[in-house]
């Protein structure tokens, strides 16, 4: 039984050697990285212990040094033979061209020398089969397997190179080996032959300049032992990673929020522009006629005066998602629109509705900065005044333009005019006019753009947001390619065409099950990992090693927090203790480790004989991890609102009534409480506006269950379910404690069972 497991392992491994010698043009990086590969294999401990495998490990490694080394004059070309079954797919991955392929190939390559050769090489003997056009192929070959110096080694009746061909060193080499130890040396050498993580060299790089600020010593030797520390224990922690299956886990990043747009046409009000399906036609213009006169015009400024009345109004200026263009989010109204032309969200803040709803919070809410008036609705009109002022518009005998001295009918046809081709062109000459006035000399300011020789151009060419800080990327895994293309590296697929198609592939199931275990390979190797909100539905994430608790709302903030250089300088303080036990030990005690009767970690009971080791345990052990974040996360129970806010979080009962703690004030709607959080002037800490409008979102759905559930957060860390009219138990939060057996018997026949798992429902 064994004898027949032991031939099928080396059959099976055999096998597999055939099928991966491939048609190559070998570069020098892929022989230095294979080599690299080999060299680590040699040198792992498991193989050092098996002398078989050392010995054919030796042996192979000498034959190859001997091949590669060899000084060959004139020679172009070099190729291993493949097989005709490889599939187009295989063959892209290895760089690989069919055989029948190849005499074109060499022949192309082989006009760059006059004298190169073309060339086979046996490995068995070490000897180069040197081919020409006056003898065929096989035969070439066949005269050498028939010499006297190959075939005392491994005799053959003919070779076909269409079919898998075992290399004849392999196969020797393997057949040779002692029955009593090659099983159990093979499964443990194909367990431990993985390729080495190694380090980003940007966050190398990074983590350098950070070890020569704290190290007492910062010579160059210093900062190399450093540097191989931390590598030793980054690839400890990366072979813990690689043995759990996340597959189990991934509900905890599934993405609460894919798409600005799809959120918007649920929950908002629809733009009356249909700025969302035709963003990309929209921007066609006429063409100038051929004999007319380019006039090139800088538009920066008149945006920005766009942009400031928007800002007074109280409106998020943020990044959609799905276009990746500027887009606008009036939380006092509930109202959501793409940039464009401006027309949406200019005749959105002239509209009574949103100067009505606007004063009405500001009025309530005494701590938003705002000028002291007894009315907010006339000062808000007289913001909206100021700026058609601005424009050239005035309102002496009726509506006037004095930039285009013509007359306006209505004040409904005030936007559409501010926002026609020649009056922006006018206005856009008066400004620079006047800047040129100012300052003869000077050149255009950076804020003012490039000039455009229209409106429409210009607002297709700016407000794209850069690729590293787009949360899309991110999030997905993706990588620009090109102009047009992006990667997804998790699906292993190239996107072609406009943002949209990026768009739709990130939102298949596929995608997102892809996506998912990357995720959390990346933050556990980052030693980072997700959790649950206290008082709320949902996930957050939060960094294990960092001494401040640092807990962020979205993947892509936790995967800014990794080069961040809060985060690295805990690194460089981790390793500092750990080489200079002499120094602050400070980053140890944070990170739960003892130092009173020697080096023990409080989380697991374990001891260690010096600092190194320690810091090795913080840095490398999964579970160590595991546990620092579940501590952290049971001394800083909250909610959603404490997580994005930094530390203020916010009461409620039963998501209808909300209480700022350190203001004390209390508001009875999302809207109020959101434009409280953003606007107010006493926090410390206040989130991006693509976290505002995720945040607003997150409120909505949590508010939906934590008024079914009559949930009641009075006090922190300390939530009442009002179905069990209790306290939630040790080690439960609002997700856990509705799919409890304990709730579910109190909700009876009322209980509707709603799926935790945001993936299920994308």
């Amino acid at each position: 039984m064994s004898d027949a497991k032991d031939k099928g392992n080396i059959d099976e491994l055999c096998q597999g050697v055939s099928e991966l010698t491939v048609l190559s043009f070998r570069k020098l990086d892929e022989v230095k990285r294979l080599a690299n590969h080999f060299r680590y294999v040699m040198n792992h401990p498991i193989t050092q212990q098996n002398k078989v495998i050392m010995r054919y490990l030796k042996n192979l490694d000498e034959t190859h040094r001997k091949i590669f080394l060899k000084k060959r004059d004139d020679v172009e070309v070099e190729y291993i033979f493949t097989t005709e079954k490889k599939s187009s797919l295989q063959r892209q991955r290895f760089n690989s061209l069919p055989v029948s392929e190849v005499p074109e190939l060499l022949k192309a390559e082989l006009l760059t020398s006059e004298n190169a050769k073309q060339v086979h090489i046996c490995t068995d003997c070490d000897v180069e089969i040197e081919l020409n056009d006056e003898e065929p192929l096989m035969e070439s070959l066949q005269k050498h397997f028939n010499l006297e110096v190959h075939l005392p080694k491994l005799k053959r009746e003919s070779i076909d190179v269409s079919e898998p061909v075992l290399l004849p060193k392999m196969s020797r080499r393997l057949s040779a080996m002692e029955g009593g130890e090659n099983t159990a040396g093979l499964d443990q050498l194909i367990q431990f032959v993985r390729p080495s993580e190694r380090l980003d060299k940007m966050f190398v790089g990074k983590l350098e300049t950070s070890l020569i600020k704290h190290l007492p010593d910062n010579s160059e030797a210093s900062i190399d032992a450093a540097i191989r520390f931390y590598q030793s224990a980054y690839q400890k922690l990366c072979q813990e990673v690689s043995a759990i299956d996340f597959s189990v886990l991934t509900s905890s990043v599934a993405p609460i929020i894919m798409s600005i747009k799809d959120n918007v046409n649920q929950n908002f009000t629809v733009d009356a522009n249909r700025n969302f399906e035709n963003d990309e036609n929209e921007q066609t213009t006429e063409r100038p006629v051929k004999n007319q006169v380019k006039k090139y015009r800088y538009y920066g400024p008149i945006e920005n005066l766009i942009v400031k009345l928007l800002l007074n109004h109280k409106l998020l200026t943020l990044v959609d998602d799905r276009t990746g263009k500027l887009a606008f989010f009036c939380m006092a109204c509930e109202y959501y629109t793409l940039r464009f032309r401006y027309d949406s969200v200019l005749n959105h803040v002239f509209s009574e509705t949103h100067i009505h709803n606007l004063s009405c919070i500001l009025q309530s809410d005494k701590h938003i900065p705002f000028p002291n008036d007894n009315s907010p609705m006339e000062k808000i009109k007289e913001l909206n005044l100021k700026f058609l002022l601005n424009h050239g518009i005035t309102e002496v005998n009726g509506l006037n333009c004095g930039l285009c001295k013509t007359f306006i009918e209505s004040s409904d046809n005030i936007i559409m005019h501010i926002l026609d081709e020649n009056h922006l062109g006018r206005l856009s000459d008066k400004l620079y006019r006047k800047m040129k006035a100012n300052n003869p000399d000077g050149p255009v300011p950076d804020e003012w753009g490039p000039k455009n020789l229209d409106w429409a151009k210009f607002l297709a060419s700016v407000g794209k947001p850069l690729n590293n800080r787009d949360h899309v990327v991110i999030e997905n895994f993706i990588r620009p390619s090109s102009k047009i293309a992006n990667y997804c590296s998790c699906c292993d697929m190239t996107l072609k065409g406009p943002r949209q198609v990026l768009f739709n592939h990130i939102r298949q199931k596929k995608h997102l099950r892809n996506a998912a275990p990357h995720k959390l390979s990346l933050l556990y190797k980052n030693f980072c990992r997700p959790s649950e909100y206290y008082a709320s539905f949902g996930n957050f994430y939060v960094c294990s090693i960092c001494p401040k608790y640092i807990a962020l709302p979205s993947f892509a903030a936790i995967v800014e927090h990794f080069d961040s250089p809060e985060h690295i300088e805990t690194v460089s303080k981790l390793i500092r203790v750990a080489l200079h036990p002499e120094t602050d030990t400070q980053i140890l005690e944070s990170n739960n480790i003892s130092i009173n009767d020697g080096f023990k970690c409080e989380l697991c009971s374990e001891t260690f004989s010096d600092s190194g080791e320690s810091v090795k345990h913080v840095l490398s052990s999964v579970d160590h991890q595991n546990s620092s974040v579940e501590a952290k996360t049971k001394a800083n129970k909250g909610d959603v609102i404490s997580v994005y806010m930094k530390g203020n979080y916010v009461l409620h009962n039963d998501g209808a009534t909300f209480k700022c703690v350190p203001c004390k004030s209390v508001f009875n709607s999302i809207r109020a409480l959101l434009t409280h959080l953003v606007y107010a002037g006493h926090f410390e800490h206040k989130p991006s506006a693509e976290n505002v409008f995720r945040f607003y979102l997150e409120m909505k759905h949590n508010v939906n269950m934590l008024a079914r559930n009559k949930y009641d957060y009075y006090d922190f860390g300390m939530l009442k379910c009002g179905v069990c009219e209790a306290d939630l138990e040790e080690g439960e939060n609002a997700k856990r404690h509705v799919v409890s057996p304990r709730h579910k018997e109190n909700m009876g026949a009322s209980y509707v069972n709603v799926s935790m798992d945001v993936s299920a429902n994308e």
